[in-house]
């Protein structure tokens, strides 16, 4: 009985623990491969900036908790206002990507890339900073929840 308790106990902290390093590679993977079509592109590479990352990771909870897609918060909250409420100031540019469905960082940016708004957002040479939010949750609709916040200060 012991052994089983603890087996379940590591089991359910392996369970909390592994979405959150899930998500760091999933940033990671977004970054990269959104920066190998901005190359082909002549766009210099967006970099990772944590307060877009807070935006964008917060915005995808949103999504999963509240079962929707889209730019428009369940608190009516724009892009613009998930960013400052991070902490990214002072920006003269910003833009956002939302998806939902694809499973994996190659299917959502190829989705992306696929869709003329947002495939204008990756490559805008303009856009220098990037975060990225991804959540998943079962039993919602569509399980995965994606968000590319970019900007300029």
């Amino acid at each position: 009985m012991r052994t089983s308790l603890l087996a379940a106990t590591t089991l359910a902290l392996a369970a909390t623990l592994a979405p959150q390093a899930s998500a760091a590679t999933v940033q990671q993977d977004v970054i990269a491969l959104t920066n190998a079509e901005r190359a082909k592109a002549g766009c210099a590479a967006v970099k990772a900036n944590a307060a877009l990352n807070t935006a964008a990771q917060r915005h995808s909870a949103d999504m999963a908790s509240h079962n929707f897609m889209g730019h428009t918060g369940s608190d009516g909250s724009t892009v613009v206002v998930r960013i400052e409420r991070a902490g990214y100031t002072r920006w003269t540019r910003a833009a956002e990507n939302v998806a939902a469905g694809h499973t994996t960082a190659a299917a959502v940016v190829r989705g992306w890339m696929n869709s003329a708004g947002h495939r204008a957002n990756i490559l805008n040479c303009a856009l220098k900073d990037i975060g990225v939010g991804y959540q998943y949750k079962a039993g919602t609709k569509y399980g995965h929840y994606w968000t590319q916040d970019f900007g300029t200060r």
